[in-house]
Order: C-alpha cells, then structure tokens, then sequence
C-alpha cells in the first residue's frame, strides 16, 4: 500500500505517487491547505467551534490530484494554470468539506463555513496581484456584490470545478480589459 508522508492512503491512486515528484507535491499540497484553513479558523476566532477534518481534507487532496492528473494526460500537459490549481481545489473542498463543526448546536453562520473558506481562498487569489491596490470608493461595493455573490452561489446554486474555473478567467481576464484600457 503507497502511503505520502503526511498518512495518504493511496490503495488506488499508487500510481499517482509514483508520478514523477508527485509524493512531494501531494504532501506539499495538503500541508500548505492545512495551513490556509486553520489560519482560516483561527482569524475567524473558531477554534472551539470549527476543527480541520485530515481524513476529509486527505480526500480532497487525492481527489484534487486525481483530476489534476486526468487533465493533463488528456490535455497533453505538463503544467497547470493557477487559476485550475485553485478551481478544482475548492471544488474538492466544496464537494468533501473539511472544515467540521464541533458543537452539538451552532451559531447558524457556522452553517456554510467551507463555502465561506472558499470563497475566501478565491478572493485571496484573485486580489493577489498586486495586493496592495486601493479600491476606487465608487468601485468597492461592486467587489464586495462579486465576493457576497460568489458565496451566495456556493451555497445555493451547482457548481462544477470547470465553471470556478472559468469564473476565475473571466475574472482576470476582466482586470486585463480594464487595465488595458486605463493605460491606452
């Protein structure tokens, strides 16, 4: 039986450890999203109510790496775009949710705390480059409409890992239209 270094079970998936320096990438991988989303917990001050499932999160990274792997064979690929990475990702994260509430009953905002952690994840990448821009005061509530919205449809509407994907490149490819335009 593989197993990666942080306890991956990988009965079915060996193939995908043997892959290059995929050990690496997956231990890698899973470590840094452990990282997001229990800094995630703790900015949110929900240490005594939210917990990190590893055995739910190791499914997520399999999963994520399973697909990863699909879509480059299929592809003829060798690198993925960032804004697949982070897509399929939070599909995985959606789709297996390992942020786990630990009370017997809890605050209802507590309800939808991986789709808010996703969401987080996606503003986080999509307001990386430059980090530092100030919002225009006109212009900020229609960021703020896109973040609520894109939670909103997390919550209540299907989703796939290609259409975060292509929510994602609209998106960028939106901030290129406008930057273009602002330096013609």
């Amino acid at each position: 039986m593989g197993e990666a270094e942080n306890g991956i079970k990988c009965d079915n998936y060996v193939y995908l450890v043997k892959k290059g320096d995929n050990e690496k990438a997956i231990s890698s991988r899973f470590d840094w999203l452990l990282n997001l989303l229990s800094t995630f917990i703790q900015k949110k001050h929900l240490e005594n109510q939210v917990i990190v499932s590893c055995d739910i999160l190791k499914h997520v990274i399999i999963d994520y790496f399973v697909d990863i792997d699909r879509l480059k064979n299929f592809q003829g690929i060798t690198d993925i775009h960032s804004s697949k990475l982070y897509a399929y990702l939070s599909f995985w994260i959606l789709r297996h949710k390992p942020l786990q509430i630990i009370l017997s009953e809890h605050e209802p905002d507590l309800t939808f705390i991986n789709e808010e952690f996703v969401t987080y994840l996606i503003r986080s990448y999509l307001f990386s480059d430059p980090e530092n821009v100030a919002l225009l005061e006109g212009k900020k509530e229609s960021v703020d409409n896109f973040v609520a919205t894109m939670l909103y449809y997390f919550q209540y509407r299907e989703y796939s890992a290609k259409n975060i994907e292509l929510m994602l490149l609209a998106f960028q490819a939106g901030c290129a239209y406008q930057y273009s335009a602002d330096h013609q």
